[in-house]
C-alpha cells in the first residue's frame, strides 16, 4: 500500500507531466517540434543560457542543440548575442515578445487542459477536488511558515493572492 505523502507526491508529478504533454502538443500544433519546445523551455526558464548549458541540461548532443538553436534563431524564436564576458561564446535568449507570449500562453494552455480534464467529473466532484487543493495548499503554507520559509512572494498561487487581498482590506 502506498503511503499518503507518496501518493500525493506521485499525483502532483503525474499532473505536471500531463501539463507538460499538453504544452508539447500545443507546440507541435504551432509548428514547433518537441526538441525545439524543450530548448525554448530551457531558455525561458533561465532567461539567458549558453549552448554548453543547453547540452548539459537537456542531455542532447552539441550538434543537435546547435542545429535547433540555428533553426529557432532563423524563425525569430531565439536570439544569439556575443557573451559580454567572452566574445568567443554566444548567449541564447528569447526575444521579449516571445517571452511575453510564452508567459501568457503557458497559463492559458494549462488552464484549458485542466478544465477539459475536469469535465470528466460532475460539479460536486469538481468542488471536492478544489477543496482538497485548497486544504493542501493551506497546509503547505503553514509548514513553510513553521520552517521559516514564509517569504513566498515568488509563489504565484491564486489562493495566496486571494488571501493577501483579504488581509489588505
Amino acid at each position: 500500500m502506498v503511503d499518503r505523502a507518496e501518493f500525493i507526491s506521485e499525483s502532483i508529478d503525474f499532473l505536471q507531466r500531463f501539463l507538460m504533454k499538453s504544452l508539447q502538443k500545443h507546440s507541435e500544433e504551432h509548428g514547433v517540434t518537441i526538441p525545439q519546445a524543450r530548448v525554448i523551455g530551457e531558455v525561458y526558464a533561465h532567461k539567458t543560457v549558453s549552448i554548453k548549458q543547453l547540452v548539459k541540461n537537456l542531455k542532447m548532443t552539441q550538434s543537435t542543440v546547435s542545429d535547433i538553436v540555428e533553426r529557432l534563431t532563423t524563425k525569430g524564436l531565439l536570439l544569439k548575442t556575443p557573451s559580454p564576458k567572452d566574445k568567443r561564446f554566444v548567449e541564447i535568449s528569447l526575444p521579449e515578445n516571445i517571452s511575453d507570449e510564452i508567459n501568457g500562453s503557458i497559463t492559458e494552455i494549462a488552464n484549458k487542459s485542466l478544465n477539459s480534464a475536469l469535465t470528466f467529473l460532475d460539479s460536486h466532484e469538481q468542488e471536492i477536488v478544489e477543496q482538497g487543493m485548497r486544504l493542501l495548499v493551506t497546509a503547505v503554507k503553514k509548514k513553510m511558515e513553521t520552517d521559516g520559509m514564509d517569504n513566498y512572494e515568488f509563489f504565484d498561487v491564486l489562493y495566496f493572492l486571494e488571501e493577501k487581498g483579504k488581509k489588505e482590506k
